[in-house]
């Protein structure tokens, strides 16, 4: 590249009207060569020098008039220039020093891609890079699409449906997560700084160094972990944060309220909350949740069954996987009769990895011996149906009834799940389960009242058919806090 060029790529720069390219050419030759950069401190410092001329009334001025000549300073303000050139020198060393460690910082990697699923949009550092991840996946060391394994240099990351999630492993071995429709920008420059605008957001965040703690904004509040695994969600005005491991340090941005909040705690920050930690009780296995058992043939009685994370009212919800090795059932204790109508209720929550095509499916089912470990026969599966607010609860309902086939055998239920998405790694909750009998004989079939003893006269009407409830808030453990 000849010197000419050299010059006129310094001379646009300095007068701010360098295009990205040129400036990419020159910041990269003078970063190869030693000559560049002396070119470059030599034009810095000529270019200070006029600046200063035309900024100082005391030096005369130079004339806009075509031909004029230039006045030149006093002798007695030699000492002036000197001393604001060695200031101009030093601002552009030091202007030139910052944008190359920008530029450096811009494109060095800080973390790659763990996982991810469903649709989602990168925005790369500066606003360059906006991909959809359902485009050709294509690793590469930072790149215009999303892949697993990808390094990014920092950015925004956005899920844009109920089932995407995105998985950002830092070099420090650091992991967060979001889930649904969430947005989250990340950056390290030496310090892990990170903004929840919406959204749901989990984090295993390794030991930081001192005095450089992860600094994480939501618009209510704002956090500080030194190393910890936590819940976050956020919404406009509220911040609910839920502590696994560590402590977590909360502010509410309102008023400037700071509680730390140990693990087991969570708390709420928003406008009137009064931020007190409130303690959830630990997560319940199988082993300790009463009459509920996990049928799964790959299933382990100490695996977490219940948990209060993620509640609908502030007790304890069911634990639900589309992985094969859960499957929650219970026996009755019901004998089932011809007739019998079964209604459900309970609220659900579409969780992790939870797909918008995902349901609950609740079956209804008997086995060749009357146990629950015997050969299974379902004779009704009731479907949820999709999730339509993947970020809270909701009502889920079904019924069933049962013939002649059915009849004289033990009634078992299971809660399953029905895949939609194609991945069997969703997880949802299911709270206040409630399961109902109403018994109504089948046409033709004899009834006690249809028998009259001779002389007796008949009822006036047939009673009315009553339900009963087999599960429910305080039937068989139906709200899952049960002792």
């Amino acid at each position: 590249m000849s010197h000419s060029n050299l010059e006129q790529r310094i001379g646009a720069w300095l007068d701010g009207r360098i295009s990205e390219a040129e400036s990419e050419t020159l910041q990269q030759e003078l970063r190869e060569s030693t000559e560049s950069r002396a070119t470059f401190n030599k034009l810095a410092q000529l270019d200070a020098v006029i600046r200063e001329v035309a900024d100082t009334e005391s030096v005369g001025a130079i004339s806009q008039a075509s031909g004029a000549s230039v006045s030149i300073g006093k002798p007695s303000t030699a000492r002036y220039f000197k001393t604001s050139l060695a200031l101009a020198l030093g601002v552009i060393v030091a202007l030139s020093v910052t944008l190359y460690i920008r530029h450096v910082n811009s494109n060095r990697s800080i973390a790659r891609v763990n996982g991810l699923n469903g649709s989602l949009i990168w925005i790369g550092n500066g606003g360059q890079i906006v991909q959809d991840s359902d485009s050709p996946q294509t690793a590469t060391r930072w790149s215009n699409v999303l892949s697993k394994e990808a390094e990014l240099p920092g950015g925004t990351i956005e899920g844009t449906a109920p089932e995407s999630w995105f998985e950002l492993e830092f070099h420090d071995g650091s992991t967060a997560m979001i889930f649904g429709d969430s947005i989250l920008t990340f950056s390290d420059q030496g310090q892990k700084e990170l903004r929840l605008k919406q959204g749901r957001f989990s984090a295993n965040v390794v030991p930081q160094p001192e005095g450089e703690p992860m600094l994480i904004h939501t618009p209510a509040a704002d956090l500080t972990v030194v190393g910890t695994q936590f819940d976050l969600e956020a919404g406009p005005d509220s911040t609910r944060l839920y502590v696994r491991e560590g402590k977590v340090q909360i502010g509410r941005m309102s008023d400037g309220k700071t509680v730390a909040v140990s693990a087991g705690y969570r708390v709420v920050a928003a406008p009137g909350s009064d931020m007190t930690p409130q303690f959830v009780a630990p997560d319940r296995t199988w082993a300790q949740t009463p009459v509920w058992e996990n049928i799964s043939l790959a299933g382990d009685s100490n695996s977490i069954a219940t948990q209060e994370t993620r509640d609908y009212d502030g007790t304890r919800n069911l634990l639900l996987s589309e992985t094969p090795t859960r499957l929650p059932a219970q026996d009755t204790g019901y004998t089932i009769r011809s007739g019998d109508k079964f209604e459900i209720r309970y609220v659900w929550l579409g969780d992790k990895w939870w797909t918008a095509q995902d349901q609950l499916a609740i079956k209804l089912f008997t086995t060749d011996n009357d146990l629950i470990s015997g050969t299974r026969t379902t004779f009704a599966t009731m479907l949820s149906g999709t999730s339509t607010t993947p970020t809270a609860y909701e009502a889920g309902a079904g019924s069933a009834t049962t013939t002649a086939t059915e009849a004289k055998k033990r009634l078992f239920i299971a809660i399953d799940t029905h895949d939609g998405g194609g991945e069997l790694v969703g997880v949802a909750h299911l709270d206040n389960f409630e399961l109902q009998v109403t018994h109504f004989p089948e046409p033709g079939l004899p009834r006690l009242d249809d028998f009259q003893l001779q002389g007796t006269p008949f009822p006036d009407s047939t009673p009315l058919p009553t339900a009963e409830i087999i599960i429910g808030k305080s039937v068989r453990n139906g709200d899952f806090n049960g002792n």
